[in-house]
Order: C-alpha cells, then sequence, then structure tokens
C-alpha cells in the first residue's frame, strides 16, 4: 500500500522531488546541518490542537513559504534539469494550494502578514491601537467566551454518550 504522504502525488512530480532530494539532500557536504532534530514544516503539522480551519490556514502558509523557497532556489540553480524540477513542483504545489486552500484562507494570510509588518515604534501607530484597543478587547472577550461555551458542550456532549 501506498504511503499516506505520496498518495497524491503525479508519478512526473515524484520523480522530480527525488531528482531534488539527490541534488540538494543526499549530496549535502555537511548533513549533520540538515538534520539538527527539529524538522522545519512536519511539527506543527502533526500538532492535534489545531482545528480544522486553522490546520487549513496553517497549511496555506506553509504552502507559500514553500514557494518563495522554490523561487529562490530556481532563481540559484545552474543546472537547468534542477531549475525545470523546482518549477515543476512548484506549479504543482501552487495548483495543490488554490484547489484546497484558496479564498478566505489567503486572505488570513495576507491580512497576519499585514498586522505582522507593523511597526510598533511608530506614534500613529500606537495611536490608532490605543483609539481601537475598547472594541478589539471586547472582540477577543466574546470569541474566547464563545470558545470556553463550545468546549463545554463538546464535554457535555461526550459525556451524556458515555454514561
Amino acid at each position: 500500500m501506498m504511503a499516506c504522504s505520496e498518495a497524491f502525488l503525479p508519478e512526473n512530480i515524484k520523480k522530480s522531488i527525488e531528482h531534488l532530494n539527490n541534488h540538494y539532500v543526499r549530496k549535502n557536504p555537511s548533513p549533520d546541518k540538515l538534520y539538527d532534530g527539529h524538522s522545519l514544516f512536519l511539527d506543527k503539522l502533526k500538532d492535534k490542537k489545531f482545528e480544522e480551519g486553522e490546520q487549513k490556514l496553517l497549511m496555506t502558509i506553509i504552502l507559500d513559504v514553500y514557494s518563495r523557497i522554490f523561487i529562490q532556489m530556481e532563481n540559484e540553480a545552474q543546472d537547468e534539469k534542477v531549475k525545470n524540477d523546482l518549477h515543476e513542483v512548484k506549479e504543482q504545489m501552487d495548483k495543490l494550494k488554490e484547489h484546497y486552500f484558496s479564498g478566505k484562507h489567503a486572505d488570513i494570510k495576507m491580512y497576519v502578514t499585514e498586522l505582522l509588518a507593523l511597526r510598533e515604534n511608530d506614534p500613529r501607530i500606537q495611536s490608532k491601537a490605543i483609539l481601537e484597543l475598547k472594541t478589539v478587547y471586547n472582540k477577543a472577550a466574546n470569541l474566547g467566551s464563545m470558545s470556553a461555551d463550545s468546549h463545554r458542550r463538546r464535554r457535555y456532549a461526550k459525556r451524556s454518550k458515555n454514561p
């Protein structure tokens, strides 16, 4: 049986990934730097505390990061086969993102990016933050309250099923 991670990969993309693995991973002169005990994305994807919507948002961001990495690698690559493989894999991942993770997740990612780019030392930003503070605080408290209520309802539903 095929591994889950390979179940959806088209054959040409599998070959491209294998070629890229041979070029970038297996021929790496210092593998100890590559294998530092921490994954780049996999640990985050294994985190079970995220709900489906949050997982989709995280996946959208991860796929965007892959796209940026592949663009950089493609620009730096000198081997035409490697460039072509990087381009093919990037295109396939872009299609995947567009097909499964488009819409509001892209908008949320854009908003998060904009928020993280705010300059905390800008007096205009600081003033606007104070101006909007009451409304934001109340919305956050309301969302937190709704979340706590839904957790209680789920716990109650589980208890009533298992007498």
